[in-house]
């Protein structure tokens, strides 16, 4: 006989797919933008946008005054972007986040990057992810329900993963629509992927050769930035520390909505744009416009500015 959990998987995207409107806007494009934007020994890092994205500025609140705020929007709205990050190392292929996926509208185009970058599904061995917002990991799943990445285990923090489950068991009435469509698919994925393929990690801990989970909470309760090193050499990759480039580095104490805890998704943006900045760390970021992959930045004021590589 088939069981619920059979199904579940297959209920819970059939009914995103419907239903979930994206909290910015989103554009398709006719080809998928990729580009390797970093490479250390072994390790080499391409950057896929999954969907190209723009921020609204009605998603943002918080010291600033609108008229402060508005000079980093055009007509109300800032490009933005939603990135995934391919690592190939020591033989070894992993993606950080996996966009929006089939659930999404429109739906993510990771597959067809990674086709076109002759990385098939059964390839990806690892997937890890800074939080599990929709559109962080709805390229797990493909529009049936089914798992997209056969083979690869799943890392994410277990403060993340803990807090996830724990929110599917309560009473979500009043809740925002991104919680609701999180906890939505945070079910399905663990129904599709099984106990044995999801890897909670501690912060601090290495879980590649040269990847090292940093500490990075208040977006959601277990965000992590993952630090990338080899030869010498140290990216950062920072997930949602960031929702608008130039706003947020000028102004880092603006929010946006989607974070959870603000007074700590705050004080995890500073901690973390102080350790690039004071080491000349790179960084590259889950929402950053396609152009303005990767970059370092210099304080500026109480903020700070960015400065495009490549």
């Amino acid at each position: 006989m088939l069981s619920l959990r059979t199904f579940l998987p297959c209920i819970i995207v059939a009914f995103l797919a419907c239903a979930l409107v994206p909290s910015f806007i989103s554009a398709q494009a006719a080809e998928v933008p990729t580009r390797e934007i970093w490479k250390a020994g072994d390790m080499s890092v391409t950057i896929i946008q999954d969907l190209p994205t723009e921020m609204k500025i009605s998603v943002f609140s918080s010291p600033a005054s609108a008229e402060e705020r508005a000079k980093y929007f055009t007509d109300g709205k800032a490009e933005a972007g939603i990135n995934v990050f391919l690592l190939r190392a020591g033989g070894k292929i992993a993606l950080f986040d996996t966009g929006g996926g089939a659930p999404y509208q429109p739906p993510g185009r990771l597959p067809e990057a990674l086709a076109g970058l002759g990385v098939k599904p059964e390839d990806v061995d690892f997937v890890l992810l800074t939080h599990m917002h929709r559109d962080h990991i709805g390229g797990l799943l493909l529009q049936e329900g089914k798992r997209a990445f056969p083979k690869a285990k799943l890392l994410v923090s277990k403060p993340e993963i803990d807090s996830w489950i724990a929110l599917a068991e309560k009473d979500l009435t009043g809740a925002s629509q991104s919680v609701t469509a999180s906890v939505a698919l945070v079910k399905a994925v663990t129904a599709a992927y099984s106990a044995d393929d999801i890897k909670p990690f501690a912060f601090g801990d290495t879980l590649l050769p040269g990847v090292t989970a940093l500490e990075a909470s208040g977006h959601t309760p277990g965000h992590t930035v993952f630090q990338l090193t080899a030869d010498g050499k140290t990216l950062l990759l920072i997930g949602d520390l960031i929702h608008s480039l130039f706003l947020q580095l000028a102004l880092p104490d603006e929010c946006a909505a989607f974070d959870m805890d603000q007074p700590k998704a705050i004080a995890a943006r500073k901690r973390i744009l102080t350790l690039a900045e004071q080491n000349g760390l790179p960084i590259a970021g889950a929402h950053f416009p396609f152009a303005n992959a990767i970059g370092t930045v210099k304080k500026d004021g109480s903020g700070w500015k960015f400065e495009r590589m490549q």
